[in-house]
Parts: structure tokens; sequence; C-alpha cells
């Protein structure tokens, strides 16, 4: 775990950079950052175990339900894009291909655009939940009605989102993190040498 740490350290160099309280804010309709879609129809129950996330309306676990093997000659979901439940407005961030549960009106929501990584869609799926927490099953989001709903962002001096700012206040966080787990592994180091 030390070494894997090690490494993603490596990737990550922490920026001094303003306050989250310190950057202006914009507003910003989903539909006009992404392209929404729901994937094809699909039931977990329907897949054998495997190693591919099957990824639903769940609030935990990153919505993945289980990991099950592709059918012959499916095409998977491409990851890099947010996923959203229009039933609870659970958002994660998919960094890699999975499975998503489609079909009926609780099929999950996916938000795909040109600029998203790993830290801008860790740092927007945050925003995109603060909106969508109000869905629930007797009012469940769509995939018209999300494109309508509006976010705040962080922006920069032209009234854009700030895409850079959001990306390094995440590396940062990621930074912190893992720091914090160092120092606890040290100290569980320590105190089984005494």
């Amino acid at each position: 775990y030390k070494n894997f740490i090690a490494g993603q350290l490596s990737q990550l160099e922490h920026k001094d950079i303003p306050a989250l309280g310190e950057k202006k804010w914009g507003e910003f309709f989903i539909g006009d950052l992404f392209t929404v879609s729901r994937p094809k129809a699909r039931n977990k129950d329907d897949y054998d175990f495997g190693n591919i996330p099957f990824v639903a309306s769940g609030a935990v676990n990153n919505g993945v339900m289980k990991c099950c093997n592709a059918k012959p000659g499916e095409s998977l979901d491409k990851g890099n894009c947010i996923t959203v439940s229009p039933v609870d407005g659970s958002t994660f961030y998919q960094p890699m291909v999975f499975l998503g549960r489609g079909g009926a009106g609780s099929s999950i929501l996916m938000l795909r655009s040109d600029w998203l990584n790993l830290y801008l869609g860790q740092f927007v799926a945050r925003a995109v939940q603060q909106t969508c927490s109000k869905y629930t099953y007797g009012h469940m989001g769509n995939k018209d009605s999300i494109k309508r709903e509006r976010i705040m962002l962080p922006i920069s001096d032209d009234g854009k989102p700030d895409y850079e700012y959001m990306e390094q206040y995440a590396k940062n966080m990621m930074l912190r993190k893992y720091e914090q787990y160092l120092a606890f592994i040290d100290r569980q180091s320590s105190a089984e040498e005494v």
C-alpha cells in the first residue's frame, strides 16, 4: 500500500490556490456543460459475476451493484463520465468502462464532456449531487429535467468555469488524503514495534 501511495504522490503536485470561499462562483445549466444520455436497457440479475462494474442507482460504492461479465458482443459504457441516480440524486465519477443500468425510469443518467478527467470529475460530481439530491422516488429526475438543473462552480475572470482551479483543488485534496493515510500507516507500524 505504501508503494501505491508513493506512486500516486509522484504524479501529483501541490499548488497553493485560493480557498473555496475566496473564489467567485457562477451558476451553469448542466445541459450547457454536458451531453446527457442513458445506458441501454440492462438488469444486473441478467449478468454473471466478473470484473466489469455494473453501475445502477445506488447511493454507495460509486453506484456499483456488482462486478460482472459483459455478454458476447455487448458494448460497454465508456468511463470518464459522471453518473447520476434519478431516484435520489446520488452522483459519482466513473473512471473506467462499466455496464450501466438502463431501461426503466430509474436507470442512471450519464453526463459526458471532453474537458472531464478524474480530478474535474470528482469536483463537479459533488456540485451535481448538491443540486440533484432533491430527487426522490416520487419526484425522479430524467434526461430532460437534469439538463435544466443548475450547478454552482468556481469561475475565472471571464465568468467561465475555472477548470484549472477545480482540477488543482481536487489534486490538493487527494494529496492531503494520501499523506494522512501514510501518517496512519506509520503510526500503526510504530505501535506494532513497541
